[in-house]
């Protein structure tokens, strides 16, 4: 970010904040500006005054708003939290004069560890218009940005803000490649992102986004930050066809998820999420026909403890007749004696 904006060194000519000291230590960050010079003075009585343009007149904005001044502020944390204060009282035009005043820089700002703070606040400030402005400027990279701890952020506040489908398509355009996507969701940073897509954006807009999703779900569901994506995803979107997808994917893994030590969460999930639907009953289905297997397990014998709670009395008779009892209560296995004393026998090792 230092190397693709302005040199510290060329700030020394522009408006700079004079901060007079004060007593017992307190700080203010409001101050004046003069429209005929270059400089802006400290007023603590300023703090929540609106910066407003001079519309009507002749249009002029202070210099401090300028492109040059705003990039050389990022330097600055105090001069990044003078300007995201302009930005809580600034109208319309001022905000406009901004967002074009930044125009290709946008990449670089959030990328930086204060000018993500300035980006996020005007985000938040401005209208659809100007927001869209922006996005189309990031949109190309922005599953890549997501891996960088200051851009995610910022890059969060737009999917929060967005609020029309030509920003939602801007937000995703960049996740239909199927590498960026896979890398994005499995990162410890990037997948915050995906969450927050999956929170805010409807699913009408992300039906690519859900294809691709479920299309990893065999990566996706075995590692530790990607579980909890998949719970949420499944929580979110109430699509028959991603059900459908979710349900193929089981049918064709099932034994693999369940003794994995991420992917069991999946089955456990989804027994109580789609408890009493037709893919509930299905998972329960599987569930039975591979029980005994599945006690000997570490991983998969917590999916047996849930089954075992959540199933009538009816069911678990059932369930019973189906089990090798004689070599499930000789075993020394203590998976296997754990789920004996669940469904109600004392286990060889427990005697």
């Amino acid at each position: 970010m230092q190397n693709n904006l302005e040199t510290k060194e060329s700030n020394k000519n522009l408006a700079t904040p004079v901060v007079n000291k004060v007593s017992k230590g307190k700080k203010f960050y409001g101050f004046n500006y003069h429209p005929n010079g270059n400089k802006f003075d400290f007023n603590p009585n300023l703090d929540n005054k609106p910066i407003q343009s001079q519309s009507g007149t002749s249009n002029l904005f202070p210099s401090f708003l300028s492109r040059k001044a705003i990039i050389n502020s990022f330097l600055d944390q105090k001069k990044t939290i003078y300007l995201q204060r302009i930005l809580k009282g600034a109208d319309n035009e001022t905000i406009e004069f901004i967002v074009n005043e930044l125009r290709g820089t946008y990449s670089d700002i959030i990328k930086d560890k204060n000018g993500n703070y300035f980006c996020s606040d005007l985000v938040k400030v401005c209208g659809q218009k100007d927001r869209i402005k922006i996005l189309e400027e990031l949109s190309p990279t922005i599953c890549e940005d997501c891996l960088d701890p200051f851009a995610s952020r910022t890059i969060q506040v737009f999917i929060e803000r967005a609020s029309s489908e030509i920003e939602y398509i801007y937000i995703l355009n960049s996740f239909n490649d199927y590498n960026n996507f896979l890398c994005t969701t499995l990162d410890s940073i990037g997948f915050y992102t995906i969450q927050k897509i999956i929170d805010c954006i409807p699913g009408q807009y992300r039906i690519n986004f859900n294809v691709i999703f479920v299309s990893f779900f065999g990566l996706i569901t075995k590692t530790k930050f990607g579980i909890v994506i998949v719970k949420k995803f499944i929580k979110k979107t109430k699509d028959k066809n991603i059900n459908l997808l979710i349900m193929n994917f089981i049918r064709k893994n099932f034994m693999d998820i369940a003794v994995n030590q991420y992917a069991n969460y999946l089955i456990q999930f989804l027994l109580e999420e789609w408890r009493d639907t037709p893919e509930g009953n299905e998972i329960k289905k599987i569930v039975f026909e591979h029980f005994q297997e599945m006690c000997e397990k570490k991983y998969s014998s917590f999916i047996c403890e849930l089954f075992i709670k959540i199933v009538t009395q009816e069911e678990k008779t059932e369930l019973i007749k189906t089990l090798d009892l004689d070599y499930l209560l000789k075993s020394n296995n203590r998976n296997i004696s754990k789920i004996m004393t669940a469904l109600g026998f004392s286990s060889k090792k427990s005697k």
